[in-house]
């Protein structure tokens, strides 16, 4: 049966949906690891020194990923003071933008009915909806190549148009300084030249002007890297120079060259991601093959981005690099080609079965895994012991997953009552079926579940343990402290309520060890600087100094029987150690620099 969805209030009603979706939940968790707490650790201190032109990790320059999604995060916390708010407006703003263009692209090259459907599948593809909703950065680059993409489709196969030619460019500059990959719109050129040279088409599209569409690239790149040239190569500044290097090559043509984490084989985003993450539009041109066939003959736009989503795998497997989120970029063009195929086609009675199966199968997994946690003593005291969780934790776990699952299956009781008393047509049947399972499974976990697992998800009570131990340890005679932490990720310095000094995020663990020991080591006296008090010269309170040690970090140089535990998270156990447990000497290189997290400092 065809799906009856192809007015233009369908289209809006679906848009709007899609930002209830996405906005749904901003403001109720804090970031989250991995990487959450970095972007957001370095927005902060954009606007707490004012310094925004090289990003900061707790006073360190963090060198692997140039600004713009930084800068994106600073500005929403600048205008909201909410850093959980800001975190996430780049990427649900970006993801709006993409879903918004995917449609208008369909609409321009192919019908309102097919435009609608793209925006669906799309919609509908879990890799689109989890990216949107957390603060990686991988949406927004994502949003600028497809800008760029949409800009060069506009030229060459809708009508010429030049200011779009080179906002193509723009933003694939803009993209570069993003995450460095912004530059794949250019692969859209093979195919492009291809059925433009062979079906003569090329005139007027084609000129020399082309040509300043790379300078209208570099230009934008040139905007935040002549400043960094500057500095490096004039002024002679060594961090700066560090940062130029390793941004410039390391994290660019030895990261795809050579990478030295996350090495997959060739095949995995065949046989790991597409299939799982991309499952909408793979199901549609799977069981529509021979309706792809005919879709594309002689639809040379279309032909033109499967091809380019065909290269932009290709590119990304040939890395022994791989995350799954690389290939996000090519999702809304693989959308498109199945909003197509859709439109010119049938819901297959396989199709539609194939849809509930595997929403039943999940919303069926989820139920029995909420069961296992709640009521199976040996599976919840086995995932206790594997993530050092307690029992709270997983309770509340198991809670957010029996709603899931329930929730979830009664949308097919729902809807099997709604088809037998209506009669509907099972393509509209399983739009409004996959949406309402879709809100449910997003709405769920974005509100009620970061509430519930907000607490397990942050360091927060670990750190309240420390402050309230240091509390207790501090003497009569001082009531200042300072607290340093070695291996130490991100969040940790995010959600600190004291200051926090740090020896470095790279810096070799036995220059670590042996710098962490001499800082803790040398100021257990009182400082000899005085100040006048009513007149008379009196010393500062001393500033006792504790230090957060991992447990497994096998911290030398010190009476680990001094240590107090303060709990577990993200499966390591904190231990703090006060000045007192340090040895009179260690013979650790002790040259490492000291970071200050909350005013940049660095010694």
């Amino acid at each position: 049966m065809r799906l009856v969805l192809n007015s233009n209030s369908h289209a809006s009603t679906l848009f709007f949906f899609a930002c209830a979706l996405i906005f749904v939940g901003l403001g109720f968790r804090d970031a989250w690891p991995p990487d959450e707490p970095r972007f957001a650790l370095v927005a902060k201190e954009m606007v707490n020194s004012g310094q925004w032109l090289v990003p900061m990790r707790g006073g360190e320059i963090y060198p692997d990923k140039p600004p713009v999604f930084m800068w994106c995060i600073a500005f929403f916390y600048l205008i909201t003071g909410s850093l959980k708010v800001a975190m996430l407006l780049p990427n649900a703003i970006a993801s709006l933008v993409t879903l918004g263009l995917t449609y208008k692209l369909s609409l321009r090259l192919a019908s309102e009915k097919a435009a609608m459907l793209s925006m669906l599948v799309l919609l509908l593809s879990p890799q689109f909806l989890i990216q949107a909703k957390f603060a990686q950065i991988d949406a927004l680059v994502a949003c600028f190549i497809w800008i760029s993409v949409y800009g060069l489709i506009q030229h060459f196969y809708v009508h010429v148009n030049w200011r779009w030619y080179f906002a193509a460019w723009f933003f694939m500059g803009l993209g570069i300084i993003t995450k460095g990959v912004g530059f794949l719109p250019v692969l859209l050129f093979i195919p492009i030249a291809f059925f433009a040279f062979t079906s003569g088409s090329h005139r007027g599209k084609w000129s020399l002007r082309m040509l300043f569409g790379p300078l209208v690239m570099l230009s934008v790149v040139a905007m935040w890297l002549a400043p960094l040239l500057y500095l490096g190569l004039i002024k002679q500044d060594p961090q700066i120079q560090q940062y130029l290097s390793n941004i410039l090559f390391k994290q660019t043509a030895e990261r795809y060259a050579n990478a030295w984490h996350h090495i997959e084989p060739w095949y995995y985003y065949i046989v790991e991601v597409i299939p799982v993450f991309w499952i909408t539009p793979i199901a549609i041109l799977v069981s529509k093959a021979k309706s792809l066939k005919d879709a594309l003959t002689h639809n040379h736009a279309y032909s033109s981005l499967l091809i380019w989503v065909i290269l932009v795998v290709i590119f990304f497997s040939i890395s022994p690099g791989k995350r799954g989120v690389y290939v996000l970029p090519a999702l809304p063009a693989l959308s498109m080609v199945a909003g197509l195929v859709l439109a010119n086609s049938t819901v297959s009675r396989g199709l539609v079965l194939f849809a509930r199966a595997v929403t039943s199968l999940i919303s069926a997994v989820l139920l029995i895994a909420g069961l296992a946690l709640l009521f199976h003593e040996p599976t919840a005291v086995k995932l206790m012991t594997r993530f050092d969780s307690d029992s709270e934790t997983l309770v509340r776990l198991s809670i957010v997953l029996l709603v899931l699952g329930f929730a979830g299956l009664c949308t097919h009781i729902v809807y099997y009552v709604y088809n037998k008393k209506r009669n509907a047509g099972d393509g509209e049947l399983l739009a409004r079926q996959l949406l309402a399972w879709l809100f449910i499974l997003t709405v769920i976990p974005s509100t009620f579940g970061a509430w519930l697992l907000n607490d397990y998800r942050t360091p927060r009570i670990v750190l309240q343990n420390a402050e309230s131990q240091i509390s207790n340890m501090l003497t009569k005679d001082s009531t200042a402290f300072e607290v340093g932490i070695v291996s130490f990720k991100e969040q940790y310095l995010l959600y600190s309520p004291f200051e926090m000094a740090h020896f470095g995020y790279h810096t070799p663990k036995e220059v670590e060890n042996g710098t962490a020991w001499a800082w803790l080591a040398n100021t257990s006296e009182p400082s000899r600087e005085q100040t006048k008090v009513s007149g008379q010269r009196v010393r500062p309170p001393m500033r006792q100094r504790f230090l957060l040690v991992p447990s497994d970090y096998k911290f030398q140089c010190a009476d680990l029987s001094q240590a107090t535990s303060l709990g577990v998270v993200h499966r390591d156990e904190w231990l703090l150690l006060p000045a007192t447990a340090a040895s009179a000497t260690c013979d650790l290189p002790a040259n490492g620099p000291v970071f200050n997290s909350y005013d940049g400092s660095s010694d």
